[in-house]
């Protein structure tokens, strides 16, 4: 099989774009909230210390940092959760537009997998992948990374979806699919 000229994009329906922004986006955007509010506390801490002055007893400003950064963990984790949901309760209504569901796309090429939503993109090697699984319904790909993702490809709907090539690609050069 001729490797170099490979080359498939799969539009998503709806089922597969919920169980992606599940799967992936959930967590991303997690971790970006954190990080962001992770900055902001940083932030916060680092303009207190520019604004110290001679009468300011530094155990007084350590205690307050230090009360500030207790209190930041404390209330992360819920502050967190209510900004992801926000962002996917807003997601889920944008997904009744066409114009936004037609962006979910996932990229096959010689060399990488590339998973494009409006809300992020991933791309992974395909030396990254684990193992294969081909199901009556599904074409699974276990993805070997720190989250240990898994890409799913729905067979019902092909819509125009050359699946079996990406089926004896994966076969022929990356690793043995199971059938189930």
């Amino acid at each position: 099989m001729n490797t170099s000229g490979f080359l498939l994009e799969f539009e998503l329906n709806i089922a597969e774009i919920r169980k992606l922004n599940k799967m992936y986006f959930k967590n991303l955007y997690k971790e970006k909230v954190t990080v962001f509010l992770g900055i902001v506390l940083f932030l916060a801490i680092f303009f207190d210390f520019f604004y110290l002055n001679n009468d300011t007893d530094l155990v007084t400003w350590l205690l307050r940092n230090l009360i500030l950064i207790i209190l930041f963990f404390l209330f992360q984790y819920s502050f967190v959760n209510v900004i992801s949901k926000t962002i996917f309760q807003f997601s889920k209504k944008l997904l009744k537009y066409n114009r936004f569901s037609k962006k979910y796309k996932f990229n096959f090429t010689n060399s990488r997998i590339c998973v494009h939503s409006p809300l992020g993109e991933f791309v992974y090697k395909w030396s990254q992948i684990e193992n294969a699984i081909l199901t009556k319904d599904f074409f699974f790909l276990y993805v070997r990374d720190r989250n240990g993702y898994i890409i799913s490809i729905s067979n019902k709907a092909n819509n125009g979806r050359n699946i079996h090539e990406l089926i004896d690609f994966v076969e022929n050069n990356v690793t043995h699919v199971t059938k189930i």
